[in-house]
């Protein structure tokens, strides 16, 4: 009698839990209450800002390092630190210098960077003309990663140390976010000034960025993005090891359907936060620090 019980409570068991479902885990779309198509240009400007500080701190003496001198500049670099926990490798001959993050390194700000970069340069000066090809080679930056190449070329009107404009290009830039992806194609336009930049105290800085591209998510939907207001990211909000624009927006066309999405960065704030204005008109604010 006892064992019919116990095969009675077996086969109950197996029924109950055999049909019961384990929640799946939120996207960030659901967790946060985003639309598609809002996070992945969100952590690709931060991830291509960061992969341009890495390449104009670098930039900044690699003249001096390239006919084996060491660095003398007096001017303070404002792109100091960056990325600089990887191995590097330089090569005079070919103009090319490697970094190796290998399988992680922690740089200054605590942040985990995997992976290389290898820029390949046409002027160690980096005067006018001057054209860096930035490999990236699954690149990480704690769980956000960027792989391909991108095309920097400095197309300032004056050979300034204090003044830089560059144009960048790339064409299926792949962005992955844990193990979501998505690709990139398009330019970007970034031009800084430095004012009193003799001395870490004084320094300040201006950098402003633009972009054009189009961009796909999981290889179906499409995206057309625009600034119709120039991204501005500041010296301050730097030294606070927040790499974000500071004010500034973006205009996200979901291709198909002709949708559009707006992000507001905001209006002089160092942090992560923006405004997310729907198709609907209804506004949502998100933090990206979230998914950094």
């Amino acid at each position: 009698m006892q064992a019919k019980s116990t095969v009675k409570f077996i086969i109950v068991s197996i029924l109950f839990f055999g049909c019961s479902k384990v929640n799946p885990i939120p996207t960030v779309e659901e967790q946060f209450d985003i639309p598609e198509g809002v996070k992945e240009p969100l952590a690709f400007e931060f991830m291509i800002h960061d992969v341009e500080g890495i390449v104009f701190n670098l930039l900044h003496s690699l003249h001096e390092r390239d006919q084996g001198v060491v660095s003398t500049h007096e001017d303070y670099n404002v792109f100091a630190g960056r990325g600089e926990c990887a191995n590097q490798q330089l090569d005079t001959d070919l103009n090319i210098l490697l970094l190796n993050y290998g399988n992680g390194c922690t740089d200054d700000s605590q942040k985990i960077r995997r992976g290389q970069i290898e820029l390949n340069y046409s002027d160690p000066n980096d005067k006018i003309g001057n054209v860096v090809t930035v490999v990236l080679r699954n690149y990480h930056l704690n769980g956000l990663g960027l792989h391909g190449q991108i095309r920097i070329e400095n197309i300032s009107q004056t050979n300034s140390t204090d003044a830089k404009r560059y144009s960048l290009s790339f064409s299926n830039l792949e962005l992955t976010i844990n193990s979501e992806s998505s690709i990139f194609t398009g330019n970007r336009e970034v031009n800084y000034a430095k004012n009193n930049g003799s001395q870490f105290e004084t320094t300040e800085l201006d950098y402003f960025a633009s972009n054009n591209y189009r961009f796909e998510i999981s290889g179906q939907k499409a995206f057309n993005l625009s600034t119709p207001s120039t991204l501005l990211n500041t010296f301050n909000c730097w030294l606070n090891e927040t790499y974000f624009p500071k004010s500034g927006a973006f205009s996200i066309q979901e291709v198909a359907q002709k949708e559009t999405t707006s992000i507001d960065f905001g209006s002089g704030a160092c942090d992560y936060s923006l405004l997310i204005t729907d198709i609907d008109n209804n506004q949502k604010s998100f933090d990206l620090s979230a998914i950094l």
